[in-house]
């Protein structure tokens, strides 16, 4: 009996084996995993443990409870102090995903990229969780930036459509999307080739086998580098090489024709220079490529890296090697289409026949994704609505429009004390406008303190000093520098950061120029039609049936003046020190109701006064 056992469970794992991808058994070096098509392919896979392409879900990727963390849309830098919204957002989730008991977390990316500190915090993030088992889904697409956060995932799988590469760093700013000038590269490409080789190093290792290409990921950060997919013909193995490495194992073969991978044309001011003068820089960077050797060095000084898998090739290989296809040009950095990825062997949810041929099974939705990790629970964790509401109030135009309300809101109820409701609106405006960047380090106390300032001083020129002196001016220039802080955070607006913001400068110079100048048709038209608006007329004082209300900011544009300097008139309301005032009548009738503000200390209601100073739209009285 005993020895039936023994031979029962021999079988049983012969079987196993037999149907284990090619990645787990990579130190046996067993054959290629072969594809099954099940009618129901989502159902087989919950009722007998069997992935997409009918194949036993490896252990490595089985889990039980998997939470979706999802990263969609632009990556925002944050603030000087680098409180990214988004990468806050993701650490939060991988916490809760962690404490929820998830033994996988997937990350679906469907983003355009963004600001390169952001980026990297949240490929080191992915990399860091205590979960091992991580899945990046590209859905459809992670370009740029995203690109840089799939690819820290232990394993990646793409729908289909599914797009991912073009992480060549530009700038944008009011003049559009420009490419980062020459002598910058040196200084910004180390940190994104280190994290790529990084990322392609710990999956090698863990996949035990050079499966992701080192010099294949790297494309997606250059625009001049071209490069070739070899195969050798005894080991199978998979490798794109350089020009270099090119020319020497396949001698007198003609380097170009049609390149498989998609390239965005780069600019001529992102081309460097001719690839015959740029020199190899053997296990740091591709060899051909200017971009990329310029900061080989820095590379090599810099964060210590997994040791490397990809094999040295020398003189010897010739002949041992089969050119399968040009994979790009160097026009360009590169973008994988979903079978891109697949045929490069960067894709998990595929398979490679005998024939090599690779089959895609595309990961389009939440079953797929289910039935591929043989899990049992899967709950998605979205951003929270307040995480989304800071990023709307934090983008440029949105930011835009709380200054112009702020600004209306503020000059009305200064030109109406005691309305109540332009100062609630202005108060609210402001809250909204300082106090998301102040909780992700966009703006910092003294850019508040500069824009209260700027309040007080402007309240002073219009209730206390008469004129509009020195407080009036030097209120506008607080505010205005106040405002402009805000909009100098370290990086934002790019990827990655160009360093000190000069974009960032002219963006909020512009943004705050329109506000203003918005506010200053708003309150042109305000002035002509205060009284006569449905709403805004009960804002303006009616003194009686027979009376005129007449108020300073009603009024202002108006070719008659308010007042004039030694009428007499009593107030009808307490002056603290602005208030309202209603003048005699020449002819013993009904008087004018004014705003007015008292010169000297304060006055309470009843009190006769005379007008001693009229100046634009401030009235100035005193008590007789």
């Amino acid at each position: 009996m005993a020895r039936m056992l023994v031979m029962v469970a021999c079988v049983c794992a012969l079987v196993v084996g037999s149907i284990l991808p090619a990645s787990v058994r990579a130190a046996d070096g067993a054959a290629d995993a072969k594809v099954t098509k099940p009618a129901d392919k989502a159902a087989v896979a919950a009722t007998t443990g069997m992935n997409m392409a009918g194949l036993a879900v490896p252990a490595h990727r089985k889990a039980t409870n998997v939470a979706i963390i999802t990263i969609k849309g632009e990556i925002d830098g944050g603030g000087r102090f680098g409180s990214s919204v988004m990468a806050t957002s993701v650490q939060r989730r991988i916490q809760t995903a962690v404490r929820a008991g998830a033994d996988a977390i997937v990350f679906e990316i469907d983003s355009p990229g963004g600001e390169l500190n952001a980026t990297l915090k949240i490929a080191q993030l992915i990399k860091d969780a205590p979960v091992q088992n991580t899945i990046a889904w590209v859905q459809p697409r992670a370009l740029s930036g995203g690109a840089i956060i799939a690819l820290s995932a232990r394993e990646l799988v793409t729908s289909d459509p599914g797009t991912l590469g073009d992480a060549m760093p530009i700038q944008s700013g009011p003049g559009g999307t420009q490419a980062i000038p020459r002598d910058l590269l040196p200084k910004i490409l180390p940190p994104l080739i280190t994290e790529i080789k990084d990322s392609a190093r710990r999956h090698n290792d863990f996949a035990g086998a050079y499966v992701r290409d080192e010099y294949l990921l790297q494309a997606i950060v250059a625009t001049d580098l071209a490069l070739w997919w070899v195969r050798n013909k005894e080991t199978g193995q998979y490798l794109a090489i350089d020009r270099n490495e090119f020319a020497m194992l396949f001698p007198g073969t003609d380097a170009g024709g049609p390149t498989r991978l998609a390239a965005v044309p780069a600019s001529a001011s992102e081309r460097t220079q001719p690839v015959s003068d740029v020199a190899s820089v053997p296990g740091e960077v591709p060899a051909g490529s200017a971009q990329l050797a310029s900061a080989a060095s820095d590379v090599a000084a810099g964060a210590s890296l997994p040791v490397t898998q990809r094999p040295l090739l020398s003189e010897a290989d010739k002949g041992k090697w089969v050119l399968l296809d040009k994979i790009t040009d160097g026009t360009g950095p590169a973008t994988f289409s979903a079978l891109d990825l697949a045929h490069y062997n960067i894709a998990a949810n595929s398979t490679r026949g005998t024939d090599g041929r690779v089959v895609l099974q595309p990961i389009k939705t939440d079953a797929d994704l289910k039935a591929f990790l043989g899990a049992t629970h899967l709950r998605r964790m979205d951003s929270s609505w307040s995480e989304g509401l800071v990023l709307w109030l934090t983008h440029p135009v949105a930011r835009g429009v709380l200054i112009a309300i702020f600004l209306i809101a503020l000059f009305a109820e200064m030109s109406h004390p005691g309305a109540i409701l332009p100062g609630v609106i202005s108060l609210l405006a402001l809250v909204a406008l300082l106090g998301p960047p102040l909780l992700i380090g966009m703006a910092s106390w003294w850019e508040v303190a500069a824009i209260l300032a700027g309040v007080v001083l402007l309240g002073l020129e219009v209730f206390v000093i008469p004129g509009f002196g020195v407080p009036g001016v030097l209120g506008l220039v607080l505010l205005f520098v106040g405002l402009l802080g805000t909009f100098l955070p370290a990086g934002s607006g790019m990827f990655p950061t160009s360093g000190k913001g000069s974009d960032e400068l002219l963006w909020g110079m512009g943004i705050i120029l329109a506000a203003f100048v918005t506010t200053g048709f708003a309150l042109y038209f305000l002035a002509k039609h205060f009284g006569s608006l449905p709403f805004l007329s009960k804002l303006v004082l009616q003194a009686g049936a027979d009376d005129v209300a007449v108020g300073t900011f009603a009024t202002t544009m108006e070719a008659e003046e308010v007042a004039s300097v030694g009428e007499m008139g009593m107030t009808i309301t307490p002056m603290h020190p602005a208030g309202r005032v209603e003048l005699d009548a020449a002819g013993g009738g009904p008087g004018r109701v004014v705003d007015a503000v008292s010169e000297f200390g304060f006055l309470q209601a009843g009190e006769r006064v005379k007008v001693v100073k009229v100046d634009g739209i401030r009235v100035g009285v005193e008590r007789v």
